[in-house]
């Protein structure tokens, strides 16, 4: 029987390609709490509801992450990080997708092997066409239509501060027993576009919203509803959300003028008051 002996040489390369089968396989950690929205007044402002993160090294995709995320990615040394938003359309918890209005963060940096990196990541929107209404004028842009025996409220810091989104200026509306229909619309004739169109809304609810278009057609005017928003908060309390809503069919399509958009809401049967709070309204589409 023969015993196996090492020279100090070979166990140095044994030792050093245990080394590289380590580095390789144990991954460094990139902490993502969220992703921040930097934007201008012109643009409507810096809220957002971005809920995951499009992750990639190098160029590479290293998957989809909910966030907060805690993501490992394998490598050492220099590498370069992307980071795309993603938002949920129409407010769908399934259909997640990468926010097309918004740039991709990078960054460059050492990853360590069994290290942890925080990253705080931020993103501007791509260049686009924005109609904002943001409430903090003495008039608004959503004007009460004939069908609606209810017109927009708008609350300010000096005499309803506990109903504000970011401290200023924000639009609602009351039903009650009498006043039990509301149906708030633009006037703007939008045109039609080539490409993603969205529609941002901060919100607060506690009666279900119907956010609906109208169009004219063939020379007849003509609406239909094209999202629902469910109430987010309970009777009498406000919760502010945020909504992105996926308008692309509607602008795309031909044979269509005269666009706008509308939110309607109606008193649910048994209930006496319901009520709902609306900030930074903006609809982005191209720049034509």
């Amino acid at each position: 029987m023969h015993s196996m002996t090492r020279t100090p040489g070979a166990l140095a390369i044994l030792l050093t390609l245990a080394a590289c089968h380590k580095t390789e396989t144990v991954p460094t950690y990139l902490v993502v709490p969220g992703i921040t929205l930097q934007a201008t007044d012109e643009q409507g402002g810096s809220t957002s509801k971005i809920t995951e993160a499009w992750v990639t090294l190098d160029e590479k995709s290293v998957g989809v992450w909910e966030l907060p995320a805690r993501i490992p990615v394998i490598g050492d040394g220099s590498h370069t990080i992307g980071i795309t938003a993603g938002i949920r359309r129409n407010g769908t918890f399934d259909d997640r997708l990468r926010y097309p209005y918004f740039t991709t963060w990078r960054t460059t940096m050492d990853l360590v092997p069994e290290g942890a990196v925080d990253l705080a990541p931020t993103v501007q929107y791509q260049p686009a066409t924005f109609f904002t209404e943001r409430f903090n004028d003495a008039g608004s842009q959503l004007l009460a239509a004939s069908s609606s025996d209810t017109t927009l409220i708008l609350y300010s810091a000096a005499t309803d501060p506990e109903v504000l989104l970011d401290g200023s200026q924000c639009g609602g509306f009351v039903l009650d027993l009498t006043n039990d229909v509301v149906v708030l619309q633009t006037e703007q004739d939008f045109p039609g576009a080539s490409g993603p169109v969205y529609l941002e809304l901060d919100y607060s609810t506690d009666v279900e919203l119907s956010l609906g278009v109208s169009y004219i057609q063939d020379g007849q005017a003509g609406s239909s509803p094209w999202a629902v928003i469910l109430p987010n908060a309970d009777a009498g309390s406000v919760v502010w959300n945020k909504i992105y809503v996926d308008l692309s069919d509607f602008f795309n399509r031909a044979g269509f003028t005269g666009r706008d958009i509308y939110i309607a809401a109606q008193l649910p049967s048994g209930r006496s008051r319901a009520a709902a709070y609306f900030d930074n309204l903006k609809i982005i589409r191209p720049t034509s």
